[in-house]
């Protein structure tokens, strides 16, 4: 059996900030790992280190989730599904 990458760790609590363009996915478990970026626009989904800056014009809905279960392509557009 093979043995798990040290530096591959599951998160037990994230941070999930809703931006109007992307969702960002932060570990909040004490860890300093990287975010998870999806963009709400095409879907692409990338790692970052920094958490975007809000604006008055660009102002995210912040709350505490316990997982990701995935995306969700539907005709009216994307959605992020999660375990809260």
């Amino acid at each position: 059996m093979e043995k798990a990458d040290p530096a591959q760790k599951l998160y037990t609590r994230l941070r999930l900030w809703e931006f109007p363009d992307e969702y960002v996915i932060e570990p909040t478990d004490g860890s300093s790992g990287s975010s998870l970026s999806i963009s709400r626009v095409d879907g692409s989904i990338k790692l970052i280190d920094d958490i975007p800056q809000c604006t008055s014009l660009r102002v995210p809905k912040i709350q505490t989730i316990f997982g990701v279960v995935g995306l969700l392509k539907l005709l009216a557009g994307r959605f992020f599904l999660s375990k809260t």
